[in-house]
């Protein structure tokens, strides 16, 4: 009787639902009913967020801006393995002014998130609530007293717990942080910091170089380096080749990708060789006054993923930048073992390819 009593007594009865409580990086608060499954972003690297603390990323996203910012190599691997659900619509773009509330929630979002804050959302974001659409900025000028290494760990938490992989999301926090505190400890003992020329999306012309809010020259910074860009104002500018050979650099970095292959720059990136990518390398140095530069006839010339510098992964690229500017800091540092372990460990699809070279051949690259 005891038992037919608690059935009746339950009849109608619902567990409580648990909604999920964030803060964002604009300091926003946001409530979900539950996990997300359906994401709308503008920002198709969100794809390697996700790969890396969840099995299967691609069915998060249902709508994305600028797929070309995806590396074309790392796009392919995705796509072999998820070949239906890579079938993304493009939706809006990057900035706000290239998007609607409209397009965003005809993929009829869980959520829209954003990789970085612009005061130009703020219209967006309050239809996509009237909608039932929360927002959720995993970067804003709230974070720029925080180092790389907490910036990505908070996003990677905030997206974790918005889709329910919170102790996945932790677990790479962790790592990331442990990293790069590995690095900086370290460092401490560097006795020089080299001028470093960043020569972004390294092509037939240099140099477009980060400037002093860029965290790429923040990267170089706590790398024991010093961007001889850090001096121009704002996220970016160009460098004259009077300028750089006045100054010239002991270490030249050029940034790259697949995408720069139809102009003859830099190619680094998912499935490109070490033989292509240290080509590539070479043409691009080769053309015009950075083959004087004495980074390039000492033969510290090295390249990197320009993608993977802005994805989540890009405690890579640091570990390169600190190996290559205090060698002899870092003789047993091998980023190449460092991403072996994030496949194995992390990644739904593992990186391979070539994502940094140098113009000697220790080079790292994956097994293609």
């Amino acid at each position: 009787m005891l038992g037919l009593a608690f059935l009746f007594s339950n009849v109608g009865w619902q567990p409580a639902r648990a909604e999920i409580l964030l803060t964002d990086a604009a300091g926003r608060e946001i409530r979900l009913e539950k996990p997300a499954t359906r994401i709308v972003t503008n920002e198709s690297l969100l794809l390697l967020s996700l790969a890396l603390i969840d099995p299967d990323p691609a069915t998060k996203i249902v709508g994305w801006a600028a797929p070309r910012r995806l590396d074309s190599g790392v796009h392919t691997a995705f796509r072999k393995q998820f070949p239906k659900a890579m079938d993304i619509p493009e939706v809006g773009g990057v900035l706000p002014s290239k998007s609607s509330a409209e397009a965003i929630l005809s993929a009829r979002p869980d959520i829209f998130v954003v990789s970085i804050w612009d005061p130009g959302w703020n219209d967006i974001v309050e239809i996509l609530k009237s909608a039932g659409v929360q927002t959720i900025f995993l970067d804003s000028p709230k974070n720029s007293t925080l180092s790389p290494a907490e910036v990505t760990a908070f996003s990677m938490k905030l997206l974790g717990k918005a889709i329910g992989r919170d102790a996945k999301a932790s677990e790479y926090a962790g790592f990331v942080k442990e990293r790069y505190r590995q690095i900086e400890e370290r460092l401490k003992g560097a006795k020089d910091r080299p001028n470093v020329l960043i020569d972004a999306h390294a092509g037939a012309v240099c140099c477009a170089s980060p400037g002093a809010s860029n965290r790429m020259t923040e990267a170089i910074e706590m790398a024991g380096g010093h961007s001889i860009g850090a001096d121009i104002p704002g996220y970016d500018g160009q460098l004259s080749a009077e300028f750089v050979l006045g100054v010239d650099p002991k270490v030249y970095i050029a940034t790259g990708g697949p995408h720069l292959a139809a102009q003859g720059g830099l190619v680094v990136g998912g499935g490109v060789s070490a033989q292509s990518a240290r080509a590539s390398l070479q043409a691009a140095i080769g053309r015009d006054f950075r083959g004087e530069l004495t980074a390039i006839r000492s033969g510290r010339a090295y390249a990197v993923s320009h993608q993977l510098s802005i994805s989540a992964l890009n405690f890579l690229v640091f570990e390169c930048f600190a190996k290559w500017l205090h060698p002899e800091l870092f003789s047993d540092l091998d980023p190449n073992h460092t991403l072996a372990e994030i496949n194995e460990r992390f990644m739904a699809v593992p990186l391979e390819g070539t994502f940094w070279i140098s113009l000697k051949d220790d080079a790292a690259a994956t097994p293609q």
